[in-house]
């Protein structure tokens, strides 16, 4: 299952109790998170752009505490909500394009529709060359667009 796939299948579903189940799994979207020191890697090199372990929360992963047969143990989660905010600047691996978020809209369960709402992120695309930024252009995407741009390079909106 691709990345985006692990997201859209943890989305909260209406269980036969009629209840919202809120999900999180311990299937992630990078391939492992490692942690030396004072140092931490998603270990998603085969991303688009440097996606770094300072974006967990924007990617919606935790260490949590877990129980079986009442023996604690913590794991690494993933949940369904991506986060990226305003400020959030992320730069390619290539080096010649970096973006930057201008505003942005969390994702969501809307209660009313009863559906994920995907959010929204507005960006800056730049062009990197001499060290010297150039604007592109300003983009507006939902969430998980924005985390498709970060992994495949591709722009959407």
């Amino acid at each position: 299952m691709n990345e985006l796939g692990i997201i859209k299948s943890l989305w909260p579903k209406k269980g036969i109790d009629g209840k919202i189940k809120k999900n999180r799994g311990t299937s992630l979207i990078v391939p492992e998170i490692t942690y030396f020191g004072q140092d931490g890697s998603l270990n998603n090199d085969s991303w688009a752009f440097k996606v770094t372990y300072a974006f967990r929360d924007a990617l919606d992963i935790k260490y949590e505490e877990r129980k079986t047969k009442k023996e604690s143990y913590m794991i690494w989660t993933q949940g369904p909500l991506l986060r990226f905010k305003e400020g959030d600047i992320l730069h390619s691996r290539d080096g010649r394009r970096a973006v930057q978020v201008l505003s942005a809209k969390k994702m969501e369960w809307d209660s009313d529709k009863e559906e994920i709402y995907q959010g929204l992120v507005v960006y800056f695309e730049y062009e990197l060359s001499a060290n010297s930024f150039t604007k592109v252009k300003d983009r507006a995407c939902t969430q998980m667009q924005f985390l498709q741009l970060l992994i495949d390079g591709q722009v959407v909106g």
